[in-house]
């Protein structure tokens, strides 16, 4: 796994992200250092939803613009760091892998990758027993979609190899519930974002650990 090199992450998820870390080492009103402010690692697995377009010029002959779009489903994972100072209020980082999905475009076997960085605020809702949260944020996603078409070639059909790279930097959203017993939790969340010409989305379920 190559995580994003820092210098390759544009200035402002850099700076939410930079705000993120700021608010982790920021001691609250009613926090004492070795709280560490509800400070918490962890990670989930589960489904991923990857959606790709791509547009193919069919000009030899016949010009002619045509568009596939890729819809699967592939498994995924993701590895968060987050903080929650107050018991409102918290704040996450996450690592997000798609997967790398196969599917078809233009009658033959094309793939798409997704994977990237988030930023998000998290607001907890004052539910008992459970937490209940939504999360708000900006992610940014790089793109490799890998396809081929056959295009008119003197007389004769050419097989064209195309791999699109893309990044995103967009919103991002979710939602989620979690159940802790001491300084573990189990919890289930759905995100979705905007990469590649469509909305990927996970649903996952995982644990975090608190540093408490």
């Amino acid at each position: 796994m190559r995580l994003p090199c820092w210098n390759n992450i544009p200035a402002d998820i850099r700076l939410l992200i930079l705000a993120t870390l700021v608010l982790l080492a920021q001691p609250s009103g009613n926090a004492v250092a070795e709280d560490l402010l509800g400070l918490y690692i962890g990670g989930t697995i589960g489904q991923s939803r990857v959606e790709a377009t791509e547009t193919a010029c069919l000009c030899d002959i016949f010009p002619e613009i045509v568009t596939e779009t890729i819809d699967k489903k592939h498994l995924a994972f993701k590895a968060m760091l987050g903080a929650r100072p107050i018991s409102l209020v918290g704040a996450e980082i996450d690592y997000i892998d798609f997967g790398k999905p196969n599917g078809e475009a233009f009658g033959y076997p094309t793939s798409a990758s997704i994977k990237g960085v988030a930023a998000f605020g998290v607001l907890y809702l004052p539910v008992p027993i459970v937490d209940v949260y939504v999360k708000a944020g900006i992610a940014r996603l790089e793109s490799a979609v890998n396809y081929s078409y056959c295009s008119p070639c003197a007389c004769d059909f050419c097989l064209i190899s195309v791999q699109l790279n893309r990044t995103n930097t967009s919103g991002a959203g979710g939602v989620g519930a979690q159940y802790k017993f001491g300084s573990w939790a189990v919890r289930a969340e759905y995100e979705r974002f905007t990469a590649a010409g469509g909305n990927p989305s996970l649903l996952s379920a995982g644990i975090t650990w608190s540093f408490l």
